[in-house]
């Protein structure tokens, strides 16, 4: 499964060209700095134990609060079409736990219209939180790796979905969307500033 969504985003980076909608001509930017609160997470199937899960939605734990932010850097290298970002997380996991993740990757543009773009992204990922086996209740299952009062995961292929909405020549409104496939969908919104 890892394998098929690896190629996939492999394919819609490759294709960034053809998917570009007549844009306007923008001003070229070398920079851009993302700022987002972080965030909502939708788990795509039932979790084995929505009691710990102190900020979900639904008895089930489906939908979850997450309370935390998400700052990222954008070097463009080509055009304003592509970029290499770094990306640092905090927040409060389902669990409330402390969490974060760090990812280094390509953005491309998929398309733009006007003033909307859509971009997405690929690249290493590291994702942690604070040991989930101190809470009453949890049994782990292997998923995360452990280290101290850490668990964590590394993942090749992270990555994410961006879109912004223009609200000046530099300045946008971004909403994201992290697809952590198999287990659950998060989004994040705030701003995006190039320069």
């Amino acid at each position: 499964m890892c394998r098929i969504w690896f190629i996939l985003w492999l394919l819609v980076l490759s294709v960034l060209p053809i998917a570009e909608l007549k844009a306007q001509e923008a001003p070229a930017f070398r920079n851009a700095i993302t700022v987002k609160a972080f965030g909502l997470s939708i788990h795509l199937k039932e979790s084995p134990y929505p009691e710990i899960f102190p900020n979900r939605l639904d008895d089930k734990g489906y939908a979850t609060v997450n309370y935390g932010g998400i700052v990222g850097y954008d070097r463009f290298v080509i055009g304003n079409d592509l970029s290499v970002r770094a990306e640092q997380g905090f927040y409060a996991d389902c669990a409330a736990s402390m969490a974060g993740f760090t990812h280094i990757g390509f953005r491309g543009k998929i398309f733009r219209k006007g003033r909307h773009e859509i971009n997405g992204g690929i690249g290493p990922t590291l994702v942690y939180r604070h040991d989930w086996n101190r809470l009453e209740g949890y049994i782990d299952d292997g998923y995360f790796r452990k280290r101290g009062d850490w668990q964590y995961k590394f993942y090749w292929y992270g990555g994410e979905f961006e879109y912004n909405y223009q609200l000046s020549a530099q300045n946008d409104l971004s909403i994201t969307l992290i697809p952590g496939i198999p287990e659950v969908v998060s989004f994040g919104i705030g701003f995006r500033r190039r320069y």
